[in-house]
Formats: structure tokens, sequence, C-alpha cells
């Protein structure tokens, strides 16, 4: 199921990608447009995530199914809107994503992959946005959205047949969605000290690392050949870190993964530093996001929305400009240390420094 999202995933933002640079952005009035759909991309995934919690809560949908429907949902929104408007185009692209990390979230929790099911499933967008922009300025957006939906639809339909196989789709004895009892709960305390802390950590580190993937330049950086491989070290990094975090542990691999990219980030100029610093710098992508499930295991739709909202919050500077003109390898190591201090507050408080002060 992870391996036929992530695929997915790949499709959908390559087909946002190729909507908005090869249809939506040369009409003119771009700026709006973008703004647009990068708000129904990511800031909507929040509420989504909420009413599909709310139907696995209430019982009415069993978790997996409700997830699927999303994501279908999802596939033929976006299918729909790059023929109509940017906001539709943005909210099939939430859509999606809440369904299809939705369905990842519980699987990877079955299966015990301790968050290595998450890396996987979010690394592909990135490699898919940059396929899609390329196609899209290129002029092959007409033939590039027929290929990648008739694609989706194709794994859409195998996504379908694996769930009724596994009886979790309507009519079969499965997995009720909203059913935590101790053997289908997600793992975590979820306590409200916990929760809180967990989500104010998450949530600026993920601003951080919205802002400085956009705010840092690479002068090596031009041309296809480096633009893939800088790409390349992004979705590299982030199935790292799933996997680095479930054999090392969550404060080990932030560490580790954080540190070496901060003093990556001040000599990413050149290309073999830079690119350790993308990789090594979006290792944290998947922990966070399962750190912030581990302590809301009850709403993972709501965690997975909740740090897509900060992604928005951390485009929003550089949608106005507020990107340094120069200087922006210090930013990326300042951003890295500040992340550094954010997860290692936030987990001292809430796998120590808060049990030792209550007992």
């Amino acid at each position: 199921m992870t391996a036929i999202y992530a695929v997915l995933h790949l499709l959908v933002d390559g087909m946002c990608a190729l909507a908005m640079f090869g249809r939506f952005l040369p009409r003119g009035n771009g700026a709006f447009y973008f703004l647009i759909y990068n708000f129904c991309a990511f800031a909507l995934q929040m509420p989504l995530g909420v009413i599909l919690d709310g139907l696995g809560g209430r019982g009415k949908a069993r978790q997996e199914e409700s997830a699927f429907w999303f994501a279908a949902a999802g596939v033929l929104c976006t299918t729909a809107g790059v023929f109509i408007h940017p906001a539709v185009l943005g909210t099939g692209n939430a859509l999606f994503h809440v369904g299809g990390g939705v369905g990842t979230i519980w699987e990877d929790n079955l299966q015990n992959w301790q968050g290595r099911g998450l890396g996987v499933f979010v690394a592909p967008g990135a490699l898919g946005l940059y396929l899609g922009t390329l196609a899209g300025k290129d002029g092959l957006w007409y033939i590039g959205a027929a290929a990648a939906g008739a694609l989706m639809l194709l794994l859409c339909a195998c996504l379908a047949w694996r769930l009724k196989k596994a009886g979790n789709m309507a009519g079969t004895k499965g997995t009720c969605a909203g059913h935590m009892d101790e053997e289908n709960s997600l793992p975590g305390e979820g306590l409200a000290g916990n929760f809180g802390v967990a989500a104010l950590c998450c949530l600026l580190v993920v601003i951080l690392r919205s802002y400085v993937g956009l705010a840092v330049a690479f002068p090596w950086k031009s041309g296809i050949p480096a633009g893939l491989l800088a790409v390349l070290a992004v979705v590299g990094g982030k199935i790292a870190g799933g996997f680095g975090a479930a054999r090392y542990g969550f404060l080990k691999t932030s560490l580790a993964s954080l540190g070496l990219s901060a003093v990556c980030f001040l000599f990413s100029g050149f290309r073999p530093t830079g690119l350790a610093a993308l990789f090594l710098f979006n290792m944290t992508m998947p922990v966070t996001l399962y750190w912030m499930v581990r302590n809301s295991p009850k709403m993972p739709g709501f965690a997975f929305g909740f740090l897509t909202f900060a992604l928005f919050l951390g485009f929003l500077p550089a949608y106005f400009g507020l990107l340094p003109g120069a200087g922006g390898n210090l930013v990326g190591c300042a951003g890295s240390a500040a992340s550094i201090l954010l997860l290692v507050a936030g987990y001292g408080w809430t796998n120590g420094w808060r049990k030792r002060r209550d007992r």
C-alpha cells in the first residue's frame, strides 16, 4: 500500500507542477495563482485531516477505507483541476496527501515500521515537483497530464483491489477506523502536555525547514543534471531519515543529521557539501511527522495536516520577498542549529524533564 501511495504522491505533485508552470502561470497573474494554489494544497490539509479523523472516530467508516477514498478523491480533483483552476488543483493535492498520509501512517503502525513508511511516502513528492516543472516549462503539460492521469487512475484501482483483498473495504470484516483498542491503536501516550509541546516544536521546525529550503541558493545548481542531483539528495534524505530514526532513535538521528547539515551549509557553495546539506537537512521530515503522530495517536489526519500547514507558513516569507539577498548558507546553518535546539528541548520535555518534574 505504501509503495503505491508513494508513486501516486510523485504523480500528483508532478501533475500539479505541470499544470501550474505549463498552464496557469503563463496566463499572467502568476503570483496570485501561486498563493491560491499553495494555500489550498498545504493549509487545507489540516481541516481535511480533522474531517478524516472524525469519520473514523464516529465509527462510520473503516480508517483505511476512508483514507483511500480521500486519496482517490484527491486524484480525481487534481486531474480536474488541471483544466479548471489552481484552487481545485490545490484542493485535490490536499485531499490526496491527507488520505495517502493517513493510509501510510496506519500501515506503518500495523507493520511496526516505526516511521520508515512515512519517509518512503513523503520522499517522491519532491521528484514529482521537479519533473512536472520541467515538463510544464517545456510546453508538454497536455501530454504529461494525460499520461499521469491515466496512470493515477490505474494505481487507485490497484489500491482498491488491495484493500478489498485485505478485507478493509465496505461489506467485509476489517479494522474499524476509530477503534483505538490496544491492538490497533497508534503508538504514543497522547498526553495533553506532551502533545502541546511536541506540536509547537514540530511546527517551528517545519516552518524553519520550509523557509530554509527556499532561502538557500546554491551557485552550482544550474542546469538539469545539477538540479536532478539536488532533488535526489532531498528525496534520499527523507527516506534515510525514516530508516535512521527507526534504527537509532529520534534524538540521535536528529542531532546527527542537523548537526552535520549545519556544518555542510557553511560550505554549500561547493557541490558535494551542498548536496550533503540537502540530504542531511531533509532527514528530519519523516522524523518530525512520526513524533507528531506518536503524540496525537487518535488524530493522524490532523497530525499530518498540521505539519503541512507549517510548510505553508514557511512559504509566506518567501512569497512576500523576505529572503536573504546573500549569505543563504548562513541561514541554512542557523536554521539547522535552531532546529536542534527545538527538537532537543521538545524531546527532553516530553520524555524526561516533564516526567521528573511530575514525580
